[in-house]
């Protein structure tokens, strides 16, 4: 169905055509939903405050995760923008959108954006807290829901949960070493202050795309087929 070296030699030739772009959009995602807050914090430890203006480490705090403002942000502003991510990567497959489409997900239904994502999260931390095994597994079993979201807002929470399983059913050990193979690069990137890892998201989240994109098409022919064979 699809190969890692597959998908990111196609993400590879995207990044040729439109790198800086999703670089702007994944680092925008990640500073705004709060995935980056714990790299930079990091780089605090190394990196004198004239470096880091102390305002700049405000907006760090308010960010925070350990906050219940850093909370709600995340929740309210961080959960649609991850969508909206989603969504450019998915536009950036086939063409160069702009960089706007990021705030895709504060368009159309944004509150059923935010409920799906959020009970998404909530049965990850569920899963995690009770044994860290199937919450690993339960997370790649709903890793397709932001894209599902950025695709089509107007979704119901049982039709993304059902899809992303189908989806990744029989995909899961895929997509892990997928994520490993980043590891290196991460690694690498990290041992610049953590900056260098910024420059490996936009690789990262393009590759996943594509394997959305394909494992999509997978399903709409599977339920053709099944369809077919009904009549």
């Amino acid at each position: 169905m699809w190969n890692r070296q597959q998908v990111k030699e196609q993400a590879k030739q995207i990044m040729k055509r439109n790198y800086w772009k999703m670089f702007v959009v994944a680092l925008i995602a990640g500073i705004l939903s709060g995935d980056y807050v714990t790299v930079i914090q990091a780089v605090q430890d190394f990196v004198p405050d004239v470096v880091l203006p102390s305002m700049f480490s405000s907006i760090l705090s308010f960010l925070s995760m350990e906050s219940i403002v850093g909370l709600l942000f995340s929740i309210f502003i961080g959960f649609a923008i991850r969508v909206g991510e989603q969504y450019y990567f998915i536009k950036n497959h086939y063409g160069n959108p702009a960089l706007n489409e990021i705030f895709q997900g504060f368009k159309g239904n944004y509150l059923n954006v935010v409920k799906i994502m959020l009970i998404m999260e909530l049965k990850i931390m569920l899963w995690l807290l009770l044994l860290v095994v199937p919450g690993i597994i339960k997370a790649y079993e709903y890793s397709m829901i932001p894209c599902l979201l950025a695709e089509n807002p107007n979704i119901t929470t049982d039709e993304a949960f059902s899809l992303s399983k189908q989806m990744t059913t029989g995909q899961k050990m895929d997509l892990f070493v997928l994520d490993l193979s980043f590891l290196g690069w991460y690694c690498l990137g990290f041992l610049c202050f953590g900056i260098g890892a910024l420059f490996v998201k936009p690789y990262d989240v393009a590759a996943f795309t594509e394997v959305y994109l394909i494992l999509k098409e997978s399903v709409k022919k599977d339920e053709c087929a099944t369809d077919s064979q009904s009549d």
